[in-house]
């Protein structure tokens, strides 16, 4: 053994076993949080830099120049065959693992391989430093996910409002959108969206707290800014949905009209429960809500703002 001691190397080999494991079992699921998923997809960097911790027990001995050829080509390698195993168990295969296994396995070699000291020390801590500043680059996306996911929990049962950083990643569908300033309904911004030209342009909200009950309505305000009024339809439906194949008549389904200027569209979770054909839409696991056109000739504008659920209490106030 060159690189660790032989009770560094036991103490190691547990969790990169469990490590690879997992690279092919569990993981997250569809309605998985943001951050859940983006962590997951983070532990292949912890995966590759405990493996490549383990490979200079067997080759730390090597010139650092020869080790960080070999690490570099056999993370990507083995981080290649390992997408395309994936892909057999049903995973999607992704370039970003790719390069996370590759980074992986530079930190074991820069940070711990003892050959590390035979690169001068201005060029390893700049390679160091450099190396720290990518990894944290590529962590980026979980944290501004852990952050939306802590503030959606917060915000609830405002499901957007749109003031805060990164809520328009929440939001997705077959239209472009950006938040806007100019065209908003309350507060000092609102998220504007342009419905595609096409068949089934609409946008979608999929990432929120999943438990309703308790409450009486889904509230939003959509801006129109035509005098043509526009037909949308809003649609709601359950984790369950999915396992129904996503049929039409297993959801909540209703058509909306909007007209020129802010309209507020409003729908009774009773409603919305007794919506599926065959069962009750489950209110403990709701796993999205959706806007959307049947067919759009052109784009069209609209815009949304205060998505929330209302108490009973709140409802009666409003009313």
């Amino acid at each position: 053994m060159f690189g660790l001691s032989r009770c560094q190397t036991f103490l190691l080999l547990p969790p990169a076993l469990i490590s690879a494991v997992l690279l092919f079992v569990g993981g997250p699921g569809p309605d998985s949080l943001r951050s859940v998923r983006h962590a997951w997809v983070s532990g292949h960097l912890v995966c590759f830099a405990l493996w490549g911790s383990l490979y200079l027990s067997w080759r730390g001995n090597l010139p650092i120049r020869r080790l960080l050829v070999e690490v570099v080509l056999l993370s990507f390698l083995v981080g290649g065959m390992t997408e395309l195993l994936q892909s057999l168990v049903g995973r999607e295969p992704s370039w970003r693992d790719v390069f996370n296994d590759v980074l992986g396995g530079l930190l074991a070699v820069l940070f711990f391989a003892p050959g590390r000291h035979q690169l001068v020390a201005p060029l390893r801590h700049v390679a160091q430093f450099v190396l720290l500043l990518v990894v944290v680059w590529s962590l980026i996306p979980f944290s501004r996910a852990l952050a939306d996911d802590l503030i959606s929990r917060h915000q609830f049962p405002l499901l957007s409002g749109f003031e805060t950083p990164f809520e328009q990643t929440r939001w997705g569908g077959k239209s472009r959108r950006y938040i806007d300033e100019e065209t908003v309904y309350q507060g000092r911004k609102a998220l504007q969206v342009e419905l595609v030209a096409g068949w089934y342009p609409g946008v979608f909200l999929n990432f929120f707290p999943a438990d309703w009950r308790g409450y009486a309505a889904l509230q939003m305000y959509v801006h129109h800014p035509l005098p043509e009024p526009l037909e949308l339809h809003l649609r709601i439906h359950d984790r369950h949905h999915r396992v129904a194949d996503n049929l039409h008549s297993d959801r909540f389904n209703a058509p909306v009209v909007l007209n020129q200027g802010w309209n507020r569209i409003r729908v009774a979770l009773a409603e919305v429960a007794k919506a599926p054909r065959e069962r009750e839409l489950d209110l403990r696991r709701v796993a999205g809500v959706g806007l959307f056109a049947v067919s759009l000739e052109a784009p069209q504008m609209i815009a949304i703002d205060e998505v929330r659920l209302l108490g009973y209490e709140e409802l009666l106030l409003s009313d």
